[in-house]
């Protein structure tokens, strides 16, 4: 994306990317299993999508949101995960899948960064880091970028 964006751009020109910043699994867990069930609903909505548009007949009782973040690699991700030993079917596809007991479907993930890891992606895009813009907490990060060739 940000290859892409700097072909967009002028030498000189600049822009304001605004990212997620790796923070402590005690902060970001929180957010993915929240106790309204805004991110459950999220997640079971893709399984209804399914459903609705391709004739499938997931029964979203059978299963449970599980989020999971790697402090490490600055990487949230939530999946679904069958409560049953169970069969579902897409019409669409004319295809039906088994899921065991426990099994996953992965459903999101959401990356955080560091100022290293956005300087290593930045490397080869003809754009630098300028300056950077944080909340008090460090938890969010706006970076000045320039394009320079």
């Amino acid at each position: 994306f940000l290859s892409q964006l700097s072909e967009l751009l002028h030498t000189g020109d600049s822009v304001l990317l605004g990212l997620d910043l790796v923070k402590p699994a005690s902060v970001v867990l929180p957010a993915y299993s929240d106790a309204a069930g805004i991110t459950r609903a999220f997640n079971l909505n893709l399984l209804a999508r399914i459903n609705r548009e391709l004739g499938a007949d997931f029964n979203l009782d059978q299963w449970e949101h599980k989020p999971s973040y790697d402090e490490s690699e600055g990487v949230a991700r939530s999946a679904l995960i069958s409560r049953s030993m169970q069969s579902v079917r897409i019409e669409a596809l004319e295809q039906s899948f088994d899921f065991e007991i426990g099994e996953p479907i992965h459903t999101e993930i959401s990356r955080k960064y560091t100022e290293g890891i956005l300087r290593e992606i930045l490397l080869g895009t003809g754009l630098v880091l300028e300056r950077i813009f944080m909340d008090s907490r460090a938890y969010f990060g706006d970076f000045l970028l320039r394009k320079t060739l």
